[in-house]
Parts: structure tokens; sequence; C-alpha cells
């Protein structure tokens, strides 16, 4: 799944004052799955959650030149996805402050 949640968009305008008040900060959004599906799949599922992440900043306000996204699919686990979960817990999208 790529949409976002009602509770995603709140912790997203959250972090979007952030980033309102910090005008020279910049920030990278990444986005994982679990290893359910071919790594191609996955990686382009990855990109996709990244990206809506990216765009819902950038149309809150935020600078394009701002904000980078990049998927990485199944390659950086943090939870075990022989269970189900962790499969849950491996689907996420991350920002990190890159300036």
């Amino acid at each position: 799944k790529t949409s976002l949640s009602p509770e995603g968009k709140k912790a997203l305008d959250e972090i979007y004052k952030i980033m309102d008040l910090q005008k020279n900060m910049k920030f990278h959004v990444t986005g994982h799955t679990d290893n359910v599906g071919s790594k191609a799949t996955n990686l382009a599922l990855s990109e996709k959650r990244a990206a809506s992440v990216k765009n819902y900043l950038i149309t809150k306000g935020i600078s394009n030149s701002r904000v980078t996204s990049q998927g990485y699919g199944e390659e950086n686990p943090i939870a075990d996805n022989s269970t189900n979960e962790g499969r849950i817990k491996n689907r996420r999208k991350e920002i990190y402050i890159t300036n």
C-alpha cells in the first residue's frame, strides 16, 4: 500500500510544521517493504511509498528542492520477515534530516 493513512497524515502535518520553521533543513524520505513478492515489485512499491510522503509534504508547501525520496525495497528490514508482525513493521516510511 502506498497511500497515507489519516494517522500518517497527522504525523506528517506535525513534521511539516518543523520543516516550515527550519527553512534551511533538507530531508530524505525512504520507503521499505517486507520480503513478500519479487525484489523488483518490492523496490517499485517502496519507491512509491517514499514518493507519497514527499509529494504530501510538497503539496503542503515544502519546496521540492528540500525533499528527496528513495525506495529500498526489502533490503533494510527492522524486524523478522518470517512473522506477520515483523512484515508489518518492515512496511514503512522514514524521514531523515540530510542538511
